[in-house]
């Protein structure tokens, strides 16, 4: 049986992968501490950083590391 999804994953660089992400996040933050109440930062909240956070979230939500696993429906 081919595997094709276990051998992409083997070949995923997580080292540059977790260096970018956190690249970003700091970016991010940065940006968010420096947000003066304007229409356009406003605007910035709502379409990227609000967005990002979700999709984080997101990923927290979904692995979890030690602990009780989540099933669905209980």
């Amino acid at each position: 049986m081919n595997y094709k999804n276990i051998e992409t994953v083997k070949r995923l660089d997580f080292d540059r992968l977790d260096t970018v992400v956190s690249e970003r996040i700091g970016a991010l933050k940065l940006l968010a501490q420096g947000m003066t109440k304007r229409q356009v930062n406003d605007d910035i909240c709502r379409d990227l950083i609000l967005p990002c956070v979700y999709a984080l979230a997101q990923f927290i939500e979904s692995v979890q590391i030690g602990g009780e696993e989540k099933t669905n429906g209980d």
